[in-house]
């Protein structure tokens, strides 16, 4: 017998609720709109989800690359940094993967289900922290 252990599957298929989450990545990609070619990034989340803990599950949010005051990127990330920290860092350049990586929170995900979907989108709705970045 050859006995072998496989990796975890990893899943995007995640049921409603709140569930303990790290952020673990920060992927940029441009999109292109009305307005011409646009700076995005997706925020990947690893998400602890009782029952499945056979299984990487993970969870993803994009956002126009905009820290402009309104913005929903700004809106969604804001709470989980230090206060101050946009004054502080006013006009300076960052690294947003050293700023937002490994920070642990609560995530909210539901439920998107459109007539064209087979199964549910899973939207992640809101990340609140739980303790900051190691």
């Amino acid at each position: 017998m050859i006995e072998v252990t496989l990796d975890k599957e990893v899943t995007f298929d995640l049921p409603e609720g709140e569930y303990p989450a790290q952020i673990t990545g920060v992927r940029p990609f441009n999109k292109h709109t009305g307005k011409g070619k646009q700076d995005w990034v997706r925020i990947l989340f690893e998400v602890e989800v009782p029952g499945m803990r056979d299984l990487e599950c993970r969870a993803g949010k994009n956002f126009l690359l905009s820290f402009k005051q309104g913005s929903e990127l700004r809106n969604f990330i804001s709470p989980v940094l230090k206060p101050g920290f946009f004054k502080e860092n006013s006009s300076k350049s960052i690294d947003l993967e050293k700023v937002i990586v490994g920070i642990k929170g609560t995530i909210q995900l539901r439920h998107y289900c459109g007539e064209e979907y087979v199964k549910p989108l899973v939207v992640v709705d809101g990340f609140e922290l739980v303790e900051g970045k190691d």
